[in-house]
């Protein structure tokens, strides 16, 4: 994508979230419920955060073939700004940047990542709440693209993406709501993947209790449409002069628990399934399950966070040899902190991932370590 374009869109996506910003600011409250003449108070609450660090990589390229393992050097930014009303609105800006300088690597110097993500919600009456968030995703990074690309596995992506998510929830009583939401997605890719649009709705079902735990059901369908990417046929051969169209459908269910009042524990559940279909001859048609589990304790300036992932990968048309293409994986983390003082604290981190596949070409092991200092403010 030439600088050109890179500006027009920053553009017209700058100017559109400030039009969101200021049309959600005209349909907030501007008094709360039972004043008379006094303006609604509104509060701002702010943080940020700075983390230095060294690690390394044993796998960078995730590659069956040819790895590449490097020490690196790792730093990263994030702030919230987040503005409470007393007529019940509120909004938060959420900016995360990360950048990791490899000293040994051939094929990546470095890999980059920086979002920003801004979320608004105002109430309508006693039971509805009309909302929506804006992202801005920038990635330099190697990503595992075998998912939905024929010859591509992992690569070096670098790329925009722009998302407007509104939403309205109905309180049903008794710590029930439904929630309506809207997905528009633009994805701007340099290199050799395409660009593609999406557009998508999310029905959910949340039912909140205990100490602020949430149990929900959804379901989502989204359409990926590609700007110039072409069908293949059932042998793997594309079909000229034709547009590929992605139809996703995908239900799964979420559970954070709380497990004490003080919710020093905390774990949060995931599962769904989604299956996605193509346009064309269902050349890439797949089903996928996905799992993960994580748990959280935080309590006497430790914070501990492990993650467990889990997928599974069935093609419908694609062969490996006289099988159809099937793929897995697992993947763990585990981070931990220590704060010293008011400001400054201690992390380390770790990850392992396993891939399996009857393609050779789709299975790699990866695993990181790593840990620095951060500060507060």
């Amino acid at each position: 994508m030439n600088r050109e374009l890179q500006a027009a869109v920053h553009w017209r996506w700058s100017r559109g979230l400030l039009g969101l910003l200021c049309l959600c600011s005209a349909f907030a409250p501007a008094k709360s419920a039972g004043s008379t003449n006094r303006s609604a108070v509104a509060v701002w609450d702010t943080s940020a955060r700075v983390t230095t660090g060294l690690g390394y990589r044993d796998n960078i390229l995730r590659s069956s073939i040819s790895s590449e393992s490097s020490g690196f050097f790792l730093s990263s930014a994030d702030a919230t700004f987040i503005r409470l009303s007393e007529s019940g609105a509120h909004f938060t800006l959420f900016l995360l940047g990360e950048d990791t300088r490899y000293f040994d690597a051939p094929s990546v110097d470095y890999e980059q990542l920086f979002s920003g993500t801004a979320q608004f919600a105002t109430p309508l009456g006693q039971l509805d709440e009309l909302g929506a968030e804006a992202n801005y995703l920038y990635q330099h990074q190697i990503l595992d693209v075998s998912e939905t690309e024929v010859d591509q596995r992992r690569v070096l992506v670098d790329g925009h993406s722009f998302t407007l998510r509104p939403h309205w929830k109905h309180t049903l009583g008794r710590g029930w709501a439904v929630q309506l939401a809207g997905t528009a997605l633009r994805q701007l890719y340099g290199g050799d993947l395409d660009d593609y649009w999406e557009a998508g709705g999310r029905l959910s079902v949340i039912r909140s209790y205990g100490h602020r735990s949430e149990l929900s059901f959804g379901y989502q369908s989204r359409h990926l449409l590609y700007d110039s990417r072409e069908q293949f046929d059932s042998f793997g051969v594309m079909v000229p002069d034709t547009s590929l169209v992605y139809w996703q459908q995908e239900a799964g269910g979420q559970w954070r628990h709380h497990w004490d009042k003080a919710r020093h524990w905390r774990t949060t559940s995931k599962l769904n399934y989604m299956f996605n279909r193509d346009n064309g001859s269902g050349y890439f048609d797949y089903d996928r399950v996905l799992f993960s589990q994580q748990l959280r304790w935080a309590a006497n300036g430790w914070d501990l966070k492990a993650n467990a992932r889990f997928g599974w990968y069935f093609y419908e048309t694609q062969q490996i040899g006289n099988e159809r293409r099937e793929r897995s994986y697992a993947a763990l983390d585990l981070r931990v902190e220590r704060r010293l003082g008011k400001h400054w604290l201690l992390y380390t981190v770790v990850e392992r991932e396993w891939n399996r596949s009857n393609d050779p070409l789709d299975e790699y092991n990866d695993w990181m370590a790593g840990g620095g200092v951060g500060v507060e403010f």
